[in-house]
């Protein structure tokens, strides 16, 4: 892509920072880089001073994003995901949970059909080859963009691990909360003993997952 020079987002140059998405996803994914123009935003609205949370409206792409480009991870329980399919995201303050909110707009967004094209599934990917979407995000830039500072009512506590148990069946550390087995022992897990590819028919032994197939 032709990168422009003089341009910085997230406090880094633009070339840093789409090396910085190729690193983590492989290719420059348009997602990521609508989603780097949104956070750059946010973070300067809200200011350097706020140590703050996020909250973002989708789980496709803009998760990432924010994940690269704030301190907010889902691991560290700072990034919150609702999954409403709204290309949204705030970044809050999380003692007086005052924000701000950046999102695509879409009535501004029609100004740049290859951005609206694109975003709203409307022409085959292949009709847009990567560079020309990319470019075509980079030069809409905050046109397409709205942003509104918000006070948030509902999803901004910040989750503390709790006490940790361990399975009497398996011998897994799992939440206590979760009732006196782990999930897969009480039937609730998402997998079961794959079979012995060598030995179809049978499952493979496992010594330090004694949790029964289930069907």
């Amino acid at each position: 892509m032709a990168q422009s020079s003089g341009i910085f987002l997230c406090g880094q140059p633009l070339a840093t920072c789409l090396e910085t998405i190729r690193g983590f996803h492989g290719w420059e994914a348009p997602g990521l880089v609508l989603g780097l123009l949104m956070v750059d935003w946010a973070r300067e609205r809200i200011g350097a001073r706020v140590e703050a949370d996020a909250l973002v409206e989708t789980r496709h792409c803009l998760p990432d994003a924010v994940q690269l480009f704030t301190p907010c991870t889902v691991g560290n329980g700072w990034l919150k995901v609702l999954d409403w399919d709204q290309f949204a995201l705030t970044l809050y303050d999380r003692h007086t949970r005052q924000g701000q909110r950046v999102w695509v707009d879409l009535a501004k967004a029609a100004a740049f059909p290859d951005l609206t094209n694109w975003f709203l599934r409307r022409v085959p990917k292949a009709s847009l080859p990567l560079e020309r979407l990319n470019a075509a995000i980079l030069a809409a830039g905050r046109r397409a963009l709205s942003a509104a500072a918000v006070e948030l009512r509902q999803h901004h506590q910040r989750h503390k691990k709790g006490p940790t148990a361990v399975c009497p069946r398996c011998g897994e550390a799992y939440a206590a909360r979760l009732g006196p087995l782990c999930p897969a022992c009480s039937g609730a897990g998402y997998w079961r003993p794959a079979m012995d590819r060598a030995n179809p028919g049978h499952e493979a032994p496992d010594d330090h997952h004694p949790h029964q197939a289930r069907p």
